[in-house]
């Protein structure tokens, strides 16, 4: 079966300590840079060339990211060597886990020419250190259980589940085994 066959439920994930996640540095010629006037079309293009299961949209944006004032200190892009952007991620924050402010990973894609290459721990040690700069000790995010390389990839840098009802557990244990890293469910 087929990441694209998989069902994919809505899972999140906590990582309780971001001063232990690794660091990567980008690869040379690789840049991240923040968003700038302008820039919701380049997230909506990297975000539909990359997202098998969403088609996400200039409204999409807005209703995620509503908070305008955060979007240049918070939603970034990779930029290659020829000065495309290729990608994107999001340090945001949300009050949704615990009832507490807490950092979050949002919107993370990379355009599919660009994926396998090596850039989504880079892109992800970015985000998470913008995260740390603002102050945040801790994260979460949301992710489909589908989407295993995605899930492999937060694993590695200590995200672990935080199944929230009985349908996530089962999802987590639906995909334990095609997972790289022990997941504990």
């Amino acid at each position: 079966m087929t990441n694209a066959e998989l069902e994919n439920v809505s899972v999140w994930m906590l990582h309780p300590q971001l001063s232990k996640a690794p660091t990567y540095d980008l690869p040379a010629g690789y840049t991240m840079r923040f968003y700038e006037e302008g820039d919701v079309e380049t997230w909506v293009r990297i975000q539909q060339a990359a997202d098998q299961f969403l088609v996400p949209t200039a409204e999409t944006f807005a209703e995620a990211l509503s908070d305008q004032s955060k979007l240049p200190q918070r939603v970034m892009f990779l930029v290659d060597p020829s000065g495309k952007d290729i990608g994107t991620i999001t340090a945001w924050d949300d009050a949704q886990l615990m009832g507490r402010d807490i950092g979050q990973v949002h919107w993370v894609a990379i355009i599919p020419e660009a994926q396998g290459a090596g850039l989504a721990k880079p892109m992800l040690s970015s985000a998470l250190q913008v995260l740390m700069q603002q102050g945040y000790r801790d994260a979460w995010l949301e992710t489909g259980s589908a989407r295993i390389p995605a899930i492999n990839l937060y694993l590695s840098f200590g995200f672990q589940p935080y199944p929230r009802a009985e349908s996530e557990l089962a999802a987590w244990r639906s995909i334990a085994e095609k997972l790289k890293f022990p997941v504990k469910v």
